[in-house]
C-alpha cells in the first residue's frame, strides 16, 4: 500500500501545466478528497494483484469487432449497397462505428489509457487520424484543455461555441438564441465535419484553441497530420468517387457524418451542459474556489452507470466523472471504480450525479438549452 507521502509525489491523472501559453488557473489547495479517493482506487489495483490501470484482452476484443464492423459497413456501402435505403443505412451504421472507435479507441490513446505501451497508446490514438480528426489537436483541445478547465467559462473551448449558441450563463446572449432548443440539434450534426475541414487547419495555422495557444505539431506530428487527412480524403472522397456519382457520395457521407457529429456532441454535452452541473468563474480572474477533484465532481454528470448496453459502445464515456477522476485509466475499469468514487463522495459531501438514462440526459440538456437561451 502506497503511503500518503508516496500519494502526494506522484503525478495526478489530471493534465499538467506546460510552458506553452496555456492559460493558467489555480485551484483551492485542500487536497483531502482527492488524496482520500486516489489512495483508494490504488489500493483497488494492488488487491487485484497489481492489475494493469491500461487495456486487456476484453479491450482488444472489442477494439477488433469495432475496426471489422466499421470495415464492413463501409465496403458494403461502397461495392454492395444498391439503392438509395440500403446505402442510408449503412452510412448510419457506418458514422455509429465511427464513433466507437472514437469513444473506445482513439479516446484511450490519447488519454495514454489504452496500453501501457506509449508507442500503442500512440497507434490508438492515431485512428482518430485515419477519421479525418487530427489526434495532436484532439489532445491539446481535449486531454490539456477540456480537462483541466472544465466548464469554467472562458477557459473551457468546449462549452465556447461562439455567436451560434449559449451554453454557459456566463456567455454572451444574442436575441436568436430563444431558438438554440431548436436549432442547435441540427448543428450538432456539422461538428465532426467543421473538425475535419475547418477547425483543424484554421488551428495549425493560428497556434490557437479558442485563447489558448499551443505549439504547432513538427516532424513527426506534422507528418502524421498530413498523412491522416490524406487517408481520410482518400477513403471517404476518392475511392467512392470512383464508383460513384459526386451527388451520392457527398449524399452518403453528409448523413454518415452527420451522425457521428450528433452522437459526439450529445455524449460530451450532456454530462457537463445541464440544469445539474456548475459553471464557477475564477475569482479575481485567477483562482477556482474549490478544490480539483472536487469541480470535476461539480461539474460532470454519469449516464446511466448501471447500463451495459451505454457502456460497451460508449468506451465508459457514461461513467463520465470516474474519466475525469482518472483520465489516465482504462474505460474498462470505471465500473468498479464507481463504486469507490461514489463511496468516497458520500463521505466528504461531494456532489455524486447522474442522468438516470439517456433520454432523460437529453430532456435535461434541452430544458438548459432553452433556459441559456432565454436569458
Amino acid at each position: 500500500m502506497a503511503d500518503t507521502k508516496e500519494v502526494l509525489r506522484r503525478p495526478p491523472d489530471r493534465p499538467r501545466q506546460t510552458d506553452h501559453s496555456i492559460l493558467r488557473l489555480e485551484f483551492d489547495e485542500n487536497k483531502a478528497f482527492e488524496l482520500a479517493l486516489r489512495q483508494r482506487v490504488n489500493d483497488y489495483f494492488d488487491k487485484e494483484n497489481g492489475r494493469s490501470r491500461k487495456g486487456a484482452p476484453p479491450l482488444h476484443l472489442k477494439t477488433g469487432m469495432i475496426l471489422v464492423s466499421c470495415a464492413v459497413f463501409y465496403l458494403l456501402l461502397v461495392f454492395a449497397a444498391s439503392n438509395i435505403w440500403q446505402g442510408l443505412l449503412l452510412a448510419i451504421l457506418l458514422g455509429l462505428s465511427v464513433a466507437g472507435i472514437g469513444f473506445n479507441i482513439a479516446h484511450d490513446g490519447g488519454h495514454g489509457a489504452y496500453s501501457e505501451s506509449p508507442r500503442v497508446n500512440k497507434l490508438a490514438a492515431m485512428t482518430m487520424d485515419l477519421l479525418g480528426v487530427s489526434s495532436y489537436l484532439w489532445f491539446w483541445k481535449h486531454s490539456v484543455i477540456h480537462h483541466r478547465f472544465v466548464n469554467i467559462t472562458g477557459y473551457d473551448t468546449d462549452i465556447d461555441i461562439g455567436f451560434l449558441g449559449r451554453l454557459s450563463p456566463h456567455s454572451r446572449r444574442l436575441s436568436f438564441h430563444r431558438w438554440q432548443h431548436i436549432y442547435l440539434w441540427f448543428l450538432y450534426g456539422f461538428l465532426a465535419a467543421k473538425m475535419e475541414f475547418v477547425d483543424d487547419f484554421k488551428r495549425i495555422m493560428t497556434g490557437r484553441i479558442g485563447k489558448h495557444g499551443f505549439p504547432r505539431p513538427r516532424g513527426r506530428d506534422l507528418v502524421i497530420f498530413v498523412l491522416g487527412k490524406a487517408v481520410f480524403f482518400s477513403w471517404a472522397f476518392c475511392i467512392p468517387l470512383l464508383f460513384h456519382p459526386p451527388g451520392t457520395v457527398i449524399l452518403f457521407y453528409a448523413v454518415g457524418v452527420s451522425v457521428l457529429g450528433v452522437t459526439l456532441s450529445l455524449v460530451f454535452q450532456l454530462p457537463h451542459c445541464a440544469g445539474q452541473t456548475d459553471f464557477p468563474l475564477p475569482e479575481r480572474g485567477v483562482r477556482i474556489k474549490t478544490p480539483w477533484a472536487v469541480h470535476q465532481a461539480q461539474v460532470t454528470l454519469g449516464i446511466n452507470r448501471q447500463s451495459r448496453l451505454l457502456r460497451w459502445p460508449m468506451g465508459g464515456l457514461n461513467f463520465h466523472l470516474e474519466h475525469h477522476l482518472f483520465p489516465t485509466v482504462c474505460h474498462i475499469h470505471y465500473p468498479a471504480i464507481a463504486e469507490i468514487v461514489k463511496e468516497a463522495c458520500a463521505e466528504y459531501g461531494v456532489q455524486y450525479s447522474e442522468h438516470q438514462t439517456f433520454w432523460s440526459g437529453l430532456v435535461s440538456h434541452y430544458r438548459w438549452l432553452r433556459l441559456m437561451g432565454k436569458g
